[in-house]
């Protein structure tokens, strides 16, 4: 019922004795038009604090006092139209906001706002529309700005939320009570999420999705927020720029690099989330606007990203957020922006044919900037879907500005090297230069410079740990394993504050696939009876989290298309291994089973990625269809590759290195055979040039990388899983 709330909506904070006792107060108002007597809605607060404080007065005049006059926390919330929740699994409208005076605010929302904004006018038609109201005695302006962000965050990754209306980042820096902040904010969220657990799902679901980590939500590191000011200066320079200036000459790319981790899509995403609310003119950005831009100001603004996965993730979070009303509007495949700022003849896009005998579409019209992600998946030749020479090129053509994230490391097919001597110059290192250089791509003269983040984000490990992966992945040596101690927390203070800044890294080497699987399973299993818990009991994020299989394409797999040697048990592509005379050997052994029945302790297949269907469970609910691979419960019994993890994260990764990953004894390295290798794209030469050992050497860089806190490895070389076991043996008797 509207107005009322269960005993949970008053939350005990519950801390250290060391902490002053406190309380976090959350009560629920209508938001309509017909509701706004200000006296009506002091009684519905007195009413609900009356109910649940009734035998202390004093406290429940703290608790007015903490709701009525002291900065609050709102959230606003409608059911989506045309959804129904039991069928559906909900849609809800949401909008957050902070403010003094809740009654006031309310009133300008629902009698000023509507005539202005198409948000509130539309919340204000709906008859479902309710508020949550949160105060405490600890909030002030900064602390209440913190929690507003982070609703934000959390609730622009929920599934059930369609819509969420706000205009602005709004994470602070240091100020008096920021200590108590993460206390504070686990508690009003635990409380949110006993009232209604479909708009306020635990949060472990929140932090393991990828609408989360790629949120614009984030609060930047130092690094970060240097970067996208000298981004956005320049952006500032280039809009002002005359069309007969010599800066408006040439295109400006900005090449953004880093190794795996180390920030760059949070930058991205926190970057075009601003440009496209606050624009891109300097008199049009304010620290505390709530307002966004109108919508004809925008500038003209694309993210662009050649992994489906990763396009899927930025869809979703553009639309949620307004920036686009549609999937593929402001979000799109390189290929298709370069298509629609094309010239056009009855509808088809022109094409003509260069000197060199191929086609090539011509440019019109150019966008003010261009955000692309994983930049080193763009195409450097044409193929059935680009008609072009160099994807970076040609988008260059195409806009005033381009923002580049791109690492060298990560580079995983022939088509995507760079053969050209200055696109390797421009590429190859991201170097330290504070300064715009003149160069060419593809005989187009641009402008460009570079941006290096450091700071690991992604790998919650020591020093030693992250040195140790970057000299297998990208050196090829497997040196000595040191112990990770794992990094405490020295000013936990109470429930919600993290314990550990971050964990003992766990790095494990396996001697069998089947052991490896096992371990990732009750990882994920670990997390989702952390989920499960009861609320009295839940102590925030385990830390166990999303947990997945991983492997190197060593492995046939045709898409689309089933595999006829395993018609008779699922005709599923897939990892397979037996076990004949203690070594694990490619395939099924003469007389035993095949397929996910036949699993046992010296026979292994799991299906590759994409190769298992939705649950049933999993279609009941609709928003199982929006989430990335690792997201879907089912896909615990798949194996990913970099196809689907590229560009993701994971709490705990397994990864099986197939046959193309050796070790050589005599030259203390590791060695990589293209002809074990099933991805075509990477072993294929190039005009020539054989890529296919830097292609090999990229996806196992890839694949290593994705363990947040915790590595679990299987090598089926011989040679290299038994010098792995002897580090990790040594290691483990220190």
């Amino acid at each position: 019922m509207l107005g009322i709330v269960s005993k949970n909506a008053i939350i005990r904070y519950m801390s250290m004795p060391t902490t002053p006792s406190s309380h976090t107060y959350i009560v629920h108002l209508p938001a309509r038009p017909d509701k706004l007597d200000s006296d009506e809605m002091y009684s519905i607060i007195e009413n609900q604090l009356g109910r649940m404080i009734a035998d202390d007065a004093v406290l429940e005049l703290q608790a007015r006092e903490y709701l009525e006059q002291y900065p609050v926390v709102y959230i606003v919330h409608a059911g989506g139209a045309g959804w129904t929740r039991d069928a559906l699994g909900g849609r809800y409208v949401v909008y957050v906001g902070e403010t003094n005076d809740i009654v006031s605010r309310t009133r300008q929302h629902l009698t000023e706002d509507v005539k202005k904004r198409d948000d509130w006018h539309d919340l204000a038609m709906r008859e479902d529309a309710q508020q949550y109201v949160i105060g405490s005695e600890f909030f002030n302006k900064s602390l209440t700005l913190d929690v507003e962000n982070r609703l934000m965050h959390y609730m622009s990754s929920v599934g059930s939320v369609s819509k969420i209306n706000n205009r602005r980042t709004n994470a602070q820096g240091k100020y008096f009570t920021h200590e108590k902040f993460n206390s504070i904010f686990h508690d009003i969220w635990l409380g949110l999420h006993q009232q209604d657990p479909m708009l306020f799902p635990a949060e472990q679901i929140i932090r393991d999705s990828a609408l989360f980590k790629a949120s614009p939500f984030h609060e930047l590191s130092r690094e970060q927020k240097e970067a996208e000011c000298t981004i956005l200066e320049t952006l500032f320079s280039a809009h002002a720029a005359t069309d007969d200036s010599e800066a408006a000459d040439k295109p400006i790319l900005i090449l953004v690099g880093g190794a795996a981790g180390t920030g760059k899509t949070v930058l991205l995403s926190h970057l075009f989330y601003r440009i496209m609310t606050e624009g891109i003119q300097v008199e049009s950005i304010e620290d505390d606007a709530e307002a966004a831009i109108p919508e004809t100001e925008r500038p003209s603004a694309y993210i662009l990203v050649n992994h489906n996965e990763q396009r899927h993730v930025y869809n979703q979070i553009a639309t949620k957020l307004g920036l686009q009303k549609r999937d593929d509007q402001v979000v799109l495949r390189p290929s298709n922006f370069i298509k629609r700022f094309s010239k056009h003849e009855d509808g088809k896009v022109k094409c003509v044919i260069g000197t060199d005998g191929k086609k090539r579409y011509i440019p019109e019209g150019a966008a003010d900037i261009v955000l692309v992600d994983e930049a080193h998946l763009l195409n450097t030749q044409g193929n059935q879907g680009y008609s072009g020479t160099n994807m970076l090129a040609d988008i260059l053509r195409r806009a005033k500005v381009v923002v580049a994230i791109f690492d060298p490391h990560q580079i995983l097919e022939s088509r995507q090297r760079w053969d050209d001597t200055i696109g390797a110059q421009l590429l190859s290192e991201i170097n330290e230069e504070d300064r715009f250089e003149d160069g060419d791509i593809e005989d187009l003269p641009i402008r460009y410079r570079h941006i290096r983040l450091h700071h690991q984000f992604r790998i919650a490990a020591n020093d030693t740990t992250v040195q140790w992966l970057e000299d297998f992945t990208l050196r090829g040596k497997v040196g000595p394993l040191a112990k990770d101690k794992g990094k405490k927390a020295p000013h936990a203070t109470g429930r919600g504050d993290a314990e550990w800044i971050y964990r003992p890294y766990e790095l494990k080497i396996f001697d069998s696939p089947v052991e490896l699987m096992d371990a990732i399973r009750q990882k994920e299993a670990a997390s989702q009876d952390s989920v499960n818990d009861s609320l009295e009991n839940y102590q925030g994020p385990s830390g166990e989290g999303l947990s997945r299989v991983l492997a190197t394409y060593d492995w046939a797999y045709k898409d689309a298309a089933r595999n006829p040697d395993m018609e008779e048990s699922g005709g599923q592509w897939g990892v397979e291994m037996h076990q004949e005379d203690g070594q694990w050997r490619m395939g099924p052994a003469a007389d035993h089973g095949r397929g996910i029945e036949a699993n046992d302790d010296v026979y292994f297949f799991r299906p590759w990625n994409y190769q298992l269907p939705d649950t049933k469970e999993e279609k009941a609910v609709r928003k199982f269809s929006d989430l990335a691979w690792a997201e879907k419960p089912h896909t615990i019994e798949e194996i990913g590759s970099t196809f689907t993890i590229q560009g993701f994260d994971l709490n705990y990764a397994g990864v099986i290195l197939g046959p193309s990953v050796r070790y050589n004894p005599q030259k203390e390295c590791i060695e990589f055979h293209p002809e074990s290798s099933k991805s075509r794209r990477a072993v294929q030469k190039r005009d020539g040039a054989d890529y296919a050992e830097e292609n090999l050497r990229d996806e196992l860089n890839v694949l290593m990388t994705r363990g947040v806190h915790g590595l679990y490895v299987f090598a089926y070389d011989p040679a290299l899983r038994a010098e792995l076991m002897k580090r990790q043996n040594e290691r483990d008797r220190q």
